[in-house]
């Protein structure tokens, strides 16, 4: 009978320990996942930030005045003077070829 109750008390505790690790095992676990998605959430954060200014300096590219800007003082371009400029008409259109195209 003695043996028989230590055995059933080795199983128990074998059981506890068992369970306990198990237990620890997926406790570790949920709190290594709880830090993976507060990182993503961070990046995900930061992202959503990098697009916002990205947007805005979009927006701000897209204005004349900069663009203006950009041509002049980058590319050094300038407005075209009266002599430079072509006036184009449907009649004319059809006369004029695209440079680089011989017939």
């Amino acid at each position: 009978m003695r043996q028989r109750f230590l055995l059933l008390y080795a199983a128990a505790v074998a059981a506890v320990a068992i369970s306990s690790i198990g237990y620890l095992a997926l406790r570790f676990e949920t709190v290594r996942l709880g830090y993976e998605v507060a990182e993503a959430r961070r990046t995900q954060r930061n992202l959503i930030e990098e697009k916002r200014a990205l947007e805005v300096e979009a927006a701000s590219l897209r204005q004349p005045r900069r663009i203006e800007a950009i041509a002049r003082d980058a590319l050094e371009m300038e407005i075209p003077g009266p002599d430079r400029i072509v006036p184009m008409s449907r009649h004319t259109e059809a006369r004029v070829r695209p440079a680089g195209r011989a017939r």
